[in-house]
């Protein structure tokens, strides 16, 4: 495992703004909206953490497994890659990485039993297992920003209320695209300096002691805040049905879905 942040593969996986914008762009053809696709993230990152909540896995699996599935779908289509499979596939390959094993079937009946529609089995879940290591190119590590987040509120001093708003902060913060846009260290210290705001905590005096780039952490709070302004809720799991049908309607009147397509979109 890499040493630091810094020297692992971990750096050159953050992405630009420009580089979101580009993506999904075939889904956008399809009708949906910059807005259909945030709420689409957002409802399958939640889905993942209610997924490992339900099997009483770490919150470290289940962030690993959000990180996977948001890098996933910066280079594919969920016109193309059904979502549906590849939340429950990243998670399975979050608990290998974050060695906390668990058998394919065992995570399929829980998929069921949360999801009763879920329509996939073991194959389907190894399969895109697969796909899903080809798409990452194999690099499984994620630095989560919970370790940076303990240091600081340690370091700050602030109260428990704010620690605790700071970790609400950090958990919600998967529905976004601040992990994608920013290292750890900055994404904790926004969440921390959010918390802090919403407190009336001033943190100015030891963020002055600090070397980081505080744009980077304002950007991270503006991020933060749309977030809470733009989508106070996740969408339901009939409304994820329908803006996915609707798009793989109009997929397969446009054209018919390559042969071997089943398990990127069944």
């Amino acid at each position: 495992m890499a040493a630091s942040y810094w020297d692992s593969h971990c750096s050159r996986n953050l992405v630009s703004k420009e580089q979101l914008d580009f993506s999904h762009a075939e889904d956008r053809l399809l009708g949906l909206t910059r807005e259909h696709i945030q709420q689409l993230n957002a409802y399958f990152c939640a889905s993942i953490a209610e997924l490992a909540k339900h099997l009483k896995l770490r919150q470290r699996v289940a962030a690993s497994a959000m990180i996977y599935f948001r890098r996933t779908y910066l280079c594919n289509n969920f016109c193309r890659m059904d979502p549906r499979l590849a939340y429950v596939a990243c998670l399975y390959l979050a608990c290998k990485a974050e060695e906390s094993l668990l058998a394919a079937k065992h995570l399929v009946v829980h998929a069921k039993t949360l999801r009763p529609k879920w329509s996939y089995d073991v194959k389907d879940l190894l399969d895109m297992e697969m796909v899903l290591l080809e798409d990452l190119d194999f690099n499984l590590i994620v630095f989560s920003p919970y370790r940076d987040l303990a240091v600081f509120l340690a370091d700050a001093g602030v109260d428990v209320a704010c620690g605790q708003r700071a970790w609400g902060a950090l958990n919600d913060s998967y529905r976004s695209d601040a992990n994608l846009l920013y290292p750890p260290h900055i994404v904790a210290l926004g969440c921390l300096c959010l918390a802090a705001s919403a407190g009336g905590v001033d943190l100015s005096t030891w963020l002055q002691r600090l070397n980081v780039d505080l744009n980077q952490v304002a950007a991270v709070v503006s991020e933060l805040s749309s977030l809470y302004m733009q989508h106070t809720y996740v969408i339901s799991t009939d409304e994820c049905h329908r803006l996915l049908d609707l798009v793989y309607q109009r997929w397969d009147s446009a054209a018919a879905a390559p042969v071997g397509e089943r398990v990127r979109r069944g």
